[in-house]
């Protein structure tokens, strides 16, 4: 016969496991859930495309391409500065 410190430790041990394994199988069917939610919206999605490029479109009067105009600056340079002769650097021992 187990005392009733004992007993008391089963039980929450019990509790405890049954509490972690009913969030993970809730998590999993949540996930599954909503994983199925987005899957048939974007089955919908895509049939109500597919539903669309199959309609005939109707054709648009074709406008000639209207001329673009670029507006380009000159890249302004520096005037070249001249330098002076190089300088011979001396080291001392």
């Amino acid at each position: 016969m187990l005392l009733a410190s004992a007993a008391m430790g089963a039980l929450y041990l019990v509790l405890l496991f049954l509490l972690c394994f009913g969030g993970v199988v809730g998590f999993r069917l949540w996930a599954l859930h909503s994983r199925a939610l987005r899957d048939e919206a974007l089955r919908e999605e895509w049939e109500r495309e597919h539903e669309q490029a199959q309609q005939p479109q109707q054709a648009q009067p074709q406008q000639p391409p209207q001329q673009v105009y670029y507006i380009v600056e000159k890249k302004r340079t520096r005037a070249k500065q001249e330098y002076a002769a190089p300088r011979e650097i001396r080291f001392q021992k």
